[in-house]
């Protein structure tokens, strides 16, 4: 505090009826080194962040103080160590500084930067690039003509990378074609840790995708997933780069990215936590569905007292992004079953 250095036995009985006299014996700036001891019946002018003289333990704030004549009258008694910061009372000597994982956020780099690290290593941001098939689709500056429709799925996931610790070094559309597909994907394959597709990767006749990444040599580890929306969802790898075909449907497409693709990417950087956060909550109206595929259900979260209530935020169409606009979380609707009545607690993973 900006204040007077002081002995704190030397002002005990300091009060508004009874002022303490103390010469000052000099002036502590920020940024200088005290000169002088303080002694007893003596005092230094001390300002924020300055270095305490030796002999004293505490610091009076100006506000208590009356200066006049190269002397204060200290107004208000202190004790030992008030108004005073110590050496190593935000980290002490072998004391852990951040564990390897913890992102570097504008608090985080100040902390460090104040320990004397000028260097640290740190896992490099994964490059990922997006590819979106489809004769249908056009962009945000493009006339929507008949048979064409927006391509929501660049839009969202774009928007969700950039909220991620990854740089986006592409992305495009592509039409329904071997050729063109087996071109585009070729061009970012080798250059990306991480290469995300939408659209193609179903059963259709003109869902080619798989077939193009297998040519290229791309791994199956899996196509098909038990779940709804977002069955036909493939991965894949090359050497060390990931590959990720989600359905074309945008509600389908975006379950998978949170539930799969941002994972990984977390992972990737360090993160010791990389899936949703996952929390009970109780459901407020029935849901029922066919048996044999675990479905996330989009919902609305909201607290009261200390539980957690749930319900969907509307139409759960895989076509139908409104609800998914409208909601905070994904209830998690277990393979085997087939009704969650009101009042049953669910499991809820919540969106970033």
């Amino acid at each position: 505090m900006d204040g007077f250095a002081v002995r704190s036995k030397d002002i005990k009985n300091a009060g508004e009826a009874n002022h303490v006299e103390l010469f000052i014996n000099e002036t502590v700036t920020t940024g200088k080194v005290p000169i002088l001891k303080v002694g007893k019946g003596e005092s230094a002018k001390i300002m924020t962040g300055a270095v305490v003289p030796e002999g004293a333990d505490a610091v009076v704030m100006i506000e208590d103080t009356e200066e006049s004549n190269g002397k204060v009258k200290i107004k208000k008694a202190v004790k030992a160590n008030n108004n005073l910061r110590f050496e190593g009372e935000e980290i002490r000597k072998g004391e852990t500084a951040l564990k390897r994982g913890h992102e570097l956020t504008p608090p985080s780099l100040g902390f460090i930067a104040g320990l004397e690290f000028r260097k640290i290593k740190v896992h490099r941001k994964p490059k990922l690039a997006l590819l979106a098939t489809g004769g249908e689709l056009l962009g945000l500056n493009q006339d929507i003509k008949p048979g064409k429709i927006r391509d929501t799925n660049s839009v969202m996931l774009e928007n969700a990378l950039s909220r991620e610790l990854v740089e986006l070094v592409y992305a495009g559309r592509v039409k329904d074609k071997v050729t063109s597909i087996k071109k585009a994907i070729e061009k970012i394959l080798t250059d990306c840790d991480v290469l995300i597709i939408t659209g193609g990767v179903s059963v259709g006749e003109y869902d080619f995708v798989k077939e193009v990444l297998n040519g290229l040599g791309v791994r199956t580890v899996f196509w098909r997933v038990s779940q709804r929306p977002g069955g036909p969802m493939f991965f894949g790898i090359k050497k060390n780069t990931l590959v990720f075909g989600l359905p074309g449907n945008p509600a389908s497409s975006l379950v998978c990215f949170y539930e799969y693709i941002r994972p990984a990417v977390l992972k990737m950087v360090g993160k010791s936590e990389y899936f949703l956060l996952e929390v009970d909550a109780i459901l407020q109206e029935e849901i029922t569905k066919k048996s044999g595929k675990t479905q996330f259900i989009r919902g609305s979260l909201s607290k009261k007292g200390k539980s957690y209530r749930v319900r969907p935020s509307g139409m759960q169409g895989s076509h139908i992004l409104k609800s998914f606009a409208e909601s905070n979380c994904l209830i998690v609707f277990p393979k085997n079953r087939t009704h969650l009545p009101a009042r049953s607690t669910v499991t809820v993973h919540l969106l970033p």
